[in-house]
């Protein structure tokens, strides 16, 4: 979840163009939707989930640790992230890319999640 909370983070500070220009607020980050369509980026508000499952409280601590600039080491230059196995127990191989998004290179899997940054010469305005 600290991967994933950075993700979010770093959307924010990116700033770049198309995928993230304008994004002000993690809220901006967290309702996006991918360009040209009204599809949300990320399945929990998909399906809407995000908004049926209470924090415990260790969720709000990571939540106020990022909000306070805490960022994960591993995913410190992530910009992308899926569960390639929605509803399973296991991962399935992660794709070079990020699905709907060519301008992405893998870069990492942890546990269910595939982890991407983007191809060089994308978003300088974050990868300085």
């Amino acid at each position: 979840m600290n991967m994933v909370g950075t993700v979010v983070a770093n959307r924010v500070e990116a700033d770049c163009s198309p995928d993230f220009r304008g994004l002000r607020y993690i809220k901006d980050a967290i309702y996006q939707t991918i360009p040209g369509t009204e599809t949300p980026h990320f399945e929990h508000v998909l399906h809407g989930s995000l908004c049926t499952q209470r924090p415990n409280e260790a969720d709000l601590q990571r939540a106020r640790d990022v909000l306070h600039g805490y960022r994960d080491p591993r995913a410190r230059n992530s910009l992308w992230f899926f569960n390639p196995s929605q509803g399973k127990k296991y991962r399935a191989p992660c794709t070079a890319t990020m699905p709907r998004s060519p301008m992405t290179q893998f870069d990492f899997a942890h546990k269910n999640h595939c982890f991407y940054v983007g191809v060089p010469g994308y978003c300088n305005e974050f990868y300085r």
